[in-house]
């Protein structure tokens, strides 16, 4: 094959490829009627029913509505995808009287937590992060995956305002070798009532600060409000910054986001 029919293919496949990349979707916002089918499945058989407590003191199972937005980029390949206007919020009881919550930010990207109660303190153990990037010609999925060991404080429910309390979390991530390290100092803003579905909610505000080291370096910054009474999450703000080597140098991975719970009552 002459030399020119073939450089006239390679331009064409890489026109193809571009064309793909543009052409790429958003992943668009995850369903609530799936969210809550999937948890109607899990809970089948004599599991935890939609209402009941997920744990002893934990906030009642179910699926919640919540409505923000936010944003997820890499920068290389220089993508980013979008948060849905609406997002599902699973509580679901686990082993031990423990609990986990589920936000689906998007269709391609969730976050979860393991908690349990222990007096007026919520505990966390850990909690995974999936997302799915779409390259047009094909798909890249991730998941990194955090135990804190031992358990730190999620949330003090009967905290003042200037507490802290220092977490140090170890992970793995599908995409990047070794182990990273999270750690940094949670501090109560306040305890404050918030508007959720038109009602007023007792909160307790926490702040995290957290600094990213090992395998990926960067920071992360979370602000929560939870229910006084039972740990239930009820309004996020989220930002991050995390970089990891890789064989075309350094990719910087931004997230940022806020998000608000429609109602204290879940959906199903």
């Amino acid at each position: 094959m002459p030399v020119g029919i073939v450089a006239g293919l390679v331009v064409i496949a890489l026109g193809v490829l571009v064309v793909l990349f543009i052409t790429r979707e958003d992943p668009g916002a995850r369903s609530i009627d799936e969210a809550v089918e999937e948890f109607r499945s899990d809970t089948d058989g004599g599991g935890t029913s939609p209402g009941d407590g997920a744990s002893a003191g934990g906030p009642p199972a179910g699926v919640y509505l919540l409505e923000g937005s936010g944003t997820e980029s890499l920068s290389f390949p220089p993508l980013s995808q979008s948060d849905g206007e609406t997002m599902p919020m699973t509580v679901g009881a686990t082993e031990g009287g423990c609990w986990t919550v589920r936000i689906d930010y998007n269709e391609a990207h969730w976050q979860d937590w393991n908690l349990c109660r222990d007096g007026d303190s919520v505990i966390e153990k850990g909690g995974s992060t999936f997302q799915r990037w779409d390259l047009g010609a094909t798909t890249i999925e991730n998941t990194s995956t955090f135990v804190c060991e031992p358990p730190v404080v999620f949330v003090d429910l009967s905290a003042s305002e200037g507490d802290t309390a220092q977490r140090s979390c170890t992970g793995t991530n599908d995409a990047v070798g070794g182990e990273t390290i999270t750690s940094g100092t949670d501090t109560v803003v306040g305890v404050e009532e918030i508007p959720i579905g038109g009602e007023p909610v007792e909160a307790v505000h926490v702040r995290s600060d957290q600094t990213v080291s090992g395998a990926q370096s960067g920071t992360v910054e979370w602000d929560f409000w939870f229910r006084t009474s039972d740990g239930l999450p009820l309004r996020g703000q989220r930002s991050s910054t995390i970089n990891s080597d890789s064989p075309v140098g350094t990719i910087t991975y931004d997230e940022d986001g806020t998000w608000e719970l429609t109602s204290t009552e879940p959906e199903g």
